[in-house]
């Protein structure tokens, strides 16, 4: 099934974009009433059930791109949509950490004893999902080179 270098890379692309459901990227504060303490827990999309869905979505949409090989020029075009769903995931995140409500703040690194690397997570299956365009348009271009000899 995994011959090609491009079907790694959307493996790779579909088990990253998981990634971002147990990767916190941000903070929320929130102060009790009565004390002045202030709570802070982490920012996850699996809070949301409608950004883990587009998740899950994102993971099989890519997973399923493997199985298109047979057709290079459709599995193009759907790898430019499933990059789009990956950098959505990245809006999605954005907007939550900054404009969605004033006590959530996004944070990139090490902040505390937490490691908060969620933010990167889409960056980086954008990265894969990327060359694996890449090897797929190489394919086609070796394809039709190969018939034009013929």
């Amino acid at each position: 099934m995994i011959q090609r270098k491009q079907s790694i890379w959307l493996l790779l692309a579909s088990l990253s974009i998981l990634l971002t459901i147990i990767l916190p990227y941000g903070i929320q504060t929130t102060a009790s009433l009565g004390s002045e303490q202030m709570i802070t827990s982490d920012l996850l999309l699996s809070s949301n059930k409608l950004y883990m869905a587009l998740v899950i979505i994102t993971s099989l949409y890519l997973l399923f791109l493997i199985f298109l090989y047979k057709n290079r020029k459709q599995q193009m075009k759907l790898t430019l949509i499933g990059m789009l769903l990956a950098l959505s995931l990245l809006g999605l995140q954005l907007y939550e950490s900054y404009f969605h409500e004033v006590n959530q703040k996004l944070v990139i690194g090490l902040l505390g004893s937490k490691l908060y690397l969620g933010i990167l997570v889409p960056i980086i299956t954008v990265f894969f999902v990327t060359l694996a365009y890449t090897g797929i348009r190489a394919d086609e271009k070796l394809v039709r080179d190969s018939d034009r000899l013929r």
